[in-house]
Formats: C-alpha cells, sequence, structure tokens
C-alpha cells in the first residue's frame, strides 16, 4: 500500500454501515470496490441507498457467487458483515455454515485467496461462536472460519461486543473478526505473546486492539485453550469438531492454537433511547391505535408451554415478558428488520412530547445505528425497506472505533 491511502473493499455492503465507519475514522481508508445484491428481491434498495451515499464509489449488484474473484480490484483491507440469517436466534432450524446464507462465507475465502489482503473485518451475530447450537458440534462454524484462516495465511482475534456496554445507544451483540496476515508485524507480535504464560495472554486480551486498546476489558476470565490441529481434514473437521459451550466471548487464533475468555466491558455512560427520539413526531402512521396496542399487549407477554421434538421428546419452551412501552432511559434493544410491525421484538414508546404510543419512526432507527438522519431516505424506498436495512445495519460509530485502531496497526506495519 502507498503511504495515503489504504485500499478497502466492502463486501455485502448493505446500505454502507462499514463504509461510513470507516470514512469516519480516517481518510486514509479508500473503498476502491463494493458489492451488493439481496436475493429474490426485485427492489434492489440497499444498493441503491449505498450508491446514492456513495456515488464515487465502484458498487456491484451482481450475486457475489457470480462475481468472478479475479476480476476484484486488488485491496489492502477486506470488510464484510455477511448474511448472518443461518447463525440467528431468530431463525428456527437454523444450520450455521451449511445454511443457504451461511454458505457465503466461502465467497469471501474465495476472495481471500485470490486477492490477499492484508487484514480483514468481519461482522456477525454472537450466536456464531456456538452455532450450530450448544447441544450439537457447539462452535463448529466458527472453528471452520478460524481453521481456514489460518490455512489461507491469517491469525485472527475477535470479540463479541455489545455496543451499549461502550456507551452506544443500543443494545447490539455481534461478534466481530479481525485477521491480519503471516507477513505483518501484528502477527508476529501476537504469536511472541502466545508463547508466554496465561497471565501474559489475559493481559493481553484485555487490552489488545483493535477490540480492547480503548474498548477496555475490565477484567478477563481464566484462558482457555483450543488447539485447531487435532482434525487434520477439513472434511472431518466439519464432522467431527466441537467446544464445551462453543467459543468464548473474545480470543485470539495463529498458527491453529486459540486462546480464549469470557470478559467483563469496562462501562461507558449509556445513551439512551429517549437521548435520540423525535418529541411530538408528525408522522401520524406511527402512532398505535387501541387495538394495535392490545395486540402489542398480547405480543410482549411471557409465556410457557410443552413442545415435542421430531423424536417425540418433550421440552419446555418459553420466553419472559418484555417492558412495555420501552423505557426510555435505556439503550434501545437491538433494531430488527420487522421493526414497526406488531410483533414481540418491534420497539413501542411513548412519544416524550404528547404521552402517545408509537413505533419508532426510520429516522429514530438511523440514529440508534449512529447513521446521518435520512440516510436510507430515497424514492422507490418504502418505510418497511428502512426498517429492514436498518435491522440489517451496524452500528457505524463503533465501527469508526475499531477502524481507528486497525489504522494505528497498519501504521506500524507499514510506515
Amino acid at each position: 500500500m502507498n503511504n495515503s491511502k489504504i485500499k478497502v473493499v466492502d463486501l455485502f455492503a448493505g446500505v454502507g454501515g462499514f463504509h461510513l465507519g470507516l470514512s469516519r475514522a480516517s481518510n486514509q481508508y479508500e473503498v476502491v470496490w463494493a458489492n451488493q445484491y439481496e436475493p429474490s428481491r426485485k427492489n434492489q434498495f440497499a444498493y441503491n441507498i449505498y450508491k446514492k451515499n456513495f456515488p464515487q464509489t465502484p458498487i456491484s449488484n451482481e450475486d457475489i457467487t457470480k462475481v468472478k474473484k479475479e476480476q476484484i480490484p486488488d485491496m489492502d483491507f477486506l470488510v464484510a458483515g455477511f448474511p448472518c440469517q443461518d447463525y440467528s436466534v431468530a431463525t428456527s432450524g437454523a444450520k450455521g455454515i451449511e445454511g443457504k446464507k451461511g454458505v457465503l462465507w466461502w465467497e469471501i475465502h474465495k476472495v481471500l485467496s485470490k486477492k490477499k489482503p492484508s487484514y480483514l473485518l468481519l461482522e456477525n451475530v454472537d450466536r456464531l461462536l456456538t452455532s450450530p447450537g450448544v447441544n450439537k458440534q457447539a462452535g463448529r462454524d466458527f472453528g471452520i472460519i478460524l481453521r481456514t484462516l489460518s490455512d489461507l495465511g491469517y491469525g485472527v482475534s475477535w470479540k463479541m461486543i455489545n455496543a451499549a456496554d461502550y456507551g452506544y445507544p443500543q443494545r447490539r451483540r455481534r461478534t466481530f473478526i479481525f485477521a491480519f496476515r503471516k507477513e505483518t508485524n501484528f502477527f508476529d507480535n501476537v504469536f511472541n505473546i502466545v508463547q508466554e504464560d496465561d497471565d501474559k495472554i489475559g493481559n493481553f486480551i484485555k487490552t489488545m486492539s483493535p477490540f480492547s486498546s480503548t474498548m477496555s476489558n475490565e477484567l478477563v476470565a481464566s484462558i482457555e485453550n483450543v488447539d485447531l490441529n487435532l482434525i487434520e481434514s477439513l472434511g472431518e473437521f466439519s464432522k467431527n469438531f466441537s467446544v464445551k459451550k462453543g467459543f468464548r466471548k473474545t480470543g485470539i487464533m495463529v498458527n491453529r492454537k486459540v486462546f480464549m475468555a469470557d470478559y467483563t466491558p469496562k462501562f461507558r455512560k449509556e445513551t439512551t433511547i429517549g437521548d435520540l427520539l423525535i418529541s411530538n413526531n408528525n408522522d401520524e402512521s406511527l402512532y398505535l391505535s387501541l387495538e394495535k396496542i392490545e395486540k402489542f399487549k398480547e405480543q410482549k407477554k411471557g409465556f410457557r408451554t410443552i413442545k415435542i421434538s421430531r423424536t417425540g421428546h418433550k421440552y419446555k419452551y418459553g420466553m419472559g415478558s418484555m417492558q412495555f412501552p420501552d423505557p426510555l432511559d435505556k439503550p434501545a434493544r437491538t433494531i430488527v428488520t420487522s421493526e414497526s410491525t406488531v410483533s414481540r421484538m418491534t420497539h413501542v414508546i411513548k412519544d416524550p412530547g404528547n404521552n402517545r404510543l408509537r413505533v419508532l419512526s426510520p429516522v429514530e432507527a438511523e440514529r440508534i445505528n449512529t447513521f446521518p438522519d435520512d440516510w436510507t431516505k430515497l424514492e422507490g424506498v418504502v418505510n418497511s425497506n428502512r426498517y429492514f436495512t436498518m435491522g440489517n445495519a451496524l452500528v457505524v460509530d463503533l465501527v469508526k472505533e475499531i477502524g481507528n485502531e486497525i489504522l494505528e496497526i497498519i501504521k506500524k506495519d507499514c510506515y
């Protein structure tokens, strides 16, 4: 890379959360190519929103499985919020890395194989660390990702981050994965650290860039080691690998050796949902009728039931009650793609100006993800599309913070 620009490729780009966050971090990041395609949708609204906001960035609207990887521009840094439906706790019958969306990991793998960027930043749901399930090969999917990245010549650090713990306005738990090639100084640094004892490894994990240097951990639990070398064949690895209860919240991996731990964050002052609301919102379509209020109350109730599995086994199933309406003195819950519909996960708030019950506006959903107001506003994009994109989006200022940390790593490696 030259002394002025870090060439970035943005895969599964959505409406540009990675791009915007890196732009806020530094003008040294230059997105040279992006790809965004939503299967089975005639209206490619996320692509159109990205194009509106970044008109100078070349962006493809082709199915990534059909893109010739050698034609993607050379890059220093790859970012990807790869689709997460097959890991999500909201998905019934999720199949993890073998599911329809989960297999898109292998498209990232193909890009890495061809283009060999020095650095990689991925984002996915928190459940990725235990997928496909605690009772069935827990941690297999994340283990495959670590194993294949190692085989491609990368070391890895990761951290499952709840954005609200570090002062952002949403209780959104996501797994961030940073990978770095063997040729980098950062790889050498991590390699040297893991030769030390558990105390020194724990101290490193407590404050390691790019996930803890500023977003410090107050406490790191005892270090657990996992050796990915124990199963040589990747096919056998996929069939047989598991970790008791899955991978832990943070850790590092070099040369197939994993060191991981749980952690307690060094909490920052909360940003609450009430800080972001538009008082006396004049959009009447947001306000709830008495009928909808009753439907929401029913949805938010807790319940307990007995279900029967396919094999005839009975098991208890249930959910706890949810506060109704949502409290304004706490960060928002996770924004979901179906926000504003009558469902259990939709936010319902009492407008602070008139005390009427309503759902969030699209602008408020954008603010909760730290996007600018009206980022997703575009002719032909209806409100349900705007909520959908925010349910799939990143917390932009969290990306900015991580981007600043990665910039310091790159500077030490290259300048």
